[in-house]
């Protein structure tokens, strides 16, 4: 599995294309796992900062090292700053993955720590109202939604919301789309939700359509777009039926046109993608899009 090592190439190639502009952020990592324990389970987020219990520290699927430990530290501050800096800038790239399989007490499916979740509560912190999250990987973001719901309005049995967007600042703050190739969590219908199923590239173009919607609806000051590659269809991993290359480059295309035609800031993660060889090339045709978009601008 090439998860943890394809971002070096995508982000080489992208600079041979001088599709980049690297930036350094500062880092303070005693206050960052403080601010990991904010979101997951302090418990667990000692057990990755030290390796005991192994288990725990393990629970993601991957060895534990000091340097893994370092290494999640600084990807989440760095995807912190990075929504933070397209508030100005409109569109960063972020080319991390493994986010949205993490739970609050113990990680899952290769993700330790849910990132965008945490950056979006720090930029609702900050002063945002709302935030969206448009997760375009082939799995379904579970862990995402288990950590989004805490911001979000809660129904009684009989179906009535017990707080309102528009009465409440915090209710349904994160909102989430998810389009995967299976169903893995009950979402409840919650309001500013939307998780579909595409099990071929026709369910997928219909769910896809549905994004102008939701962002109109939802109205999110910030987008952190998941863009991953394992829907392509020779993915052992993820792979929807019909979903190839051409049909991944257009729907970057259309998802980050969707967003920042509203004026609405974008930050964009690579997220799966498990062919080697192919996935990096993918990806890099998501940056080429992002430049695109901005260069016709």
């Amino acid at each position: 599995m090439n998860s943890t090592t394809k971002q070096r190439t995508v982000v080489d190639l992208a600079t041979a294309e001088q599709l980049l502009e690297p930036r350094a952020v500062p880092f303070d990592a005693a206050a960052t796992w403080a601010d990991i324990a904010t979101v997951h389970d302090p418990a667990f987020v000692e057990a990755v900062r030290t390796g005991r219990p192994l288990g725990l520290a393990q629970s993601q699927g991957f060895t534990w090292s000091p340097a893994f430990a370092d290494a999640l530290c600084r990807i989440w501050n760095g995807h912190i700053a990075a929504c933070r800096m397209a508030l100005g800038a409109g569109t960063v790239l972020h080319p991390v993955s493994g986010a949205h399989h993490a739970g609050f007490a113990r990680g899952s499916g290769f993700c330790t720590f849910n990132y965008l979740v945490g950056a979006a509560r720090a930029l609702l912190t900050d002063g945002l109202k709302r935030v969206a999250i448009v997760d375009l990987d082939a799995h379904q973001g579970d862990g995402t939604f288990e950590l989004a719901r805490r911001d979000r309005p809660r129904r009684t049995a009989a179906g009535r919301l017990l707080a309102r967007p528009e009465t409440d600042p915090r209710a349904a703050a994160i909102a989430l789309f998810d389009i995967a190739g299976g169903r893995w969590c009950d979402t409840d219908d919650e309001d500013g939700v939307e998780y579909l199923v595409a099990r071929d590239a026709e369910e997928y173009r219909s769910a896809l359509d549905r994004l102008p919607g939701f962002l109109d609806r939802v109205r999110p000051q910030l987008v952190q777009y998941q863009a991953g590659m394992d829907p392509f269809e020779g993915d052992g991993v993820g792979g929807i039926d019909g979903v190839n290359q051409a049909f991944l480059a257009e729907r970057d295309r259309f998802v980050i046109e969707q967003i920042r035609s509203r004026g609405i800031p974008l930050v964009v993660n690579l997220a799966g993608g498990y062919v080697r060889g192919v996935s990096e090339r993918l990806h890099v045709k998501t940056i080429r899009a992002m430049s695109a978009w901005a260069g016709a601008r």
